[in-house]
């Protein structure tokens, strides 16, 4: 499948496709001639879903080097993921945090008892 049909059909970016080409193409020319294969497209998932998930190129990359080139990476790699879900995890409860804050403080609006309103003068 050529670079176009590929792009249209999985939704990937120039980004990703760039990326792939560099990573495991070892090639930057971005060629539209180049055919990708049943393997180049498991590649090309996994780049689009460490992405989607909130990887960095330079996570990605490393990600990738593990599963190029070592034998034993699924631990290496379960631990990479689970760095970023604990990012993501953190993010969640900062946003809940903040989101109680809210409700606090309209809460408080909705009893008339921030900053004085509602207050006889």
């Amino acid at each position: 499948m050529d670079r176009r049909a590929v792009q249209a059909r999985y939704k990937l970016s120039d980004q990703i496709l760039s990326d792939y080409d560099i990573w495991i193409k070892n090639d930057d020319t971005s060629s539209n001639e180049y055919e990708y294969t049943d393997t180049d497209l498991v590649y090309l998932q996994t780049i689009a879903e460490l992405y989607t998930i909130g990887f960095n190129s330079d996570e990605v990359t490393t990600y990738l080097q593990l599963n190029e080139y070592s034998q034993q990476t699924t631990t290496q790699q379960i631990r990479l993921l689970t760095l970023k879900r604990n990012e993501k995890l953190a993010d969640i409860h900062q946003c809940e945090d903040q989101v109680a804050a809210i409700d606090y403080l309209r809460l408080q609006l909705n009893e008339g008892k921030q900053y004085g309103h509602n207050r006889e003068k």
